[in-house]
């Protein structure tokens, strides 16, 4: 065997074990990176209506949405105890941002009716959603709010205008709290249609400013 012909050898050898190399490392590399990846998975939903419970949920959250599970669970439903555990989910998952993985990531969307969806996840990534960092890689760092807790100042019967039709409307009035007070909304009120038996917010109008 001539010298030129080994040392190609160990050449190829060479290359052949760094591509080895490359390899292993960039497939160890991919998978510390999808590990590191912010997803969140659906733990508990209420089928026939929607409605989603994620592992990223505050403990507050999954208390309500126990809650309004039990509600709709019942063989007669009560409208009311309903319109007051959506529109309590709607509030905490709206203005908890610290869970949200960046301004795109809108809460609250599934309660809302489906023709007035795109206006409000617009207006709310044109409002208090624009600001939010971006967290794809868990890397984000900056205060954002969390709802701990939220109170029904009054519940009547009204109306709201919906295509051009007056349709009976359930209104919420609500105030909440957050666990560090950031300067986000405290006051609000919620309208909410039926539709068959199921209830869809139609409007919310913030102490501010309508979103």
């Amino acid at each position: 065997m001539g010298k030129k012909y080994k040392i190609g050898l160990i050449i190829i050898g060479v290359l052949l074990a760094v591509a080895v190399g490359f390899g292993v490392m960039k497939l160890f590399y991919k998978e510390e990176v999808n590990e590191d990846i912010n997803v969140s998975s659906i733990i508990s939903n209420i089928t026939d209506y929607g409605y989603t419970l994620d592992d990223r949920d505050t403990a507050y959250m999954k208390e309500v949405f126990n809650e309004l599970e039990g509600i709709l669970g019942e063989s007669t439903i009560d409208y009311e105890a309903y319109a007051q555990a959506l529109s309590k989910l709607f509030v905490i998952d709206f203005y908890t941002l610290n869970n949200k993985i960046n301004k795109y990531d809108v809460g609250s969307l599934e309660y809302i009716l489906s023709s007035k969806v795109d206006m409000f996840r617009q207006k709310a990534m044109d409002t208090i959603y624009k600001d939010i960092i971006d967290n794809t890689y868990k890397d984000r760092v900056q205060d954002l709010p969390e709802i701990s807790s939220v109170n029904i100042i009054s519940l009547e019967e009204d109306s709201y205008t919906l295509n051009e039709e007056e349709v009976a409307a359930i209104k919420i009035t609500m105030n909440y709290e957050y666990k560090e007070d950031l300067g986000y909304d405290t006051e609000g009120t919620i309208y909410l249609v039926r539709q068959a038996s199921k209830l869809e917010v139609v409007s919310y109008v913030p102490s501010i400013e309508e979103v």
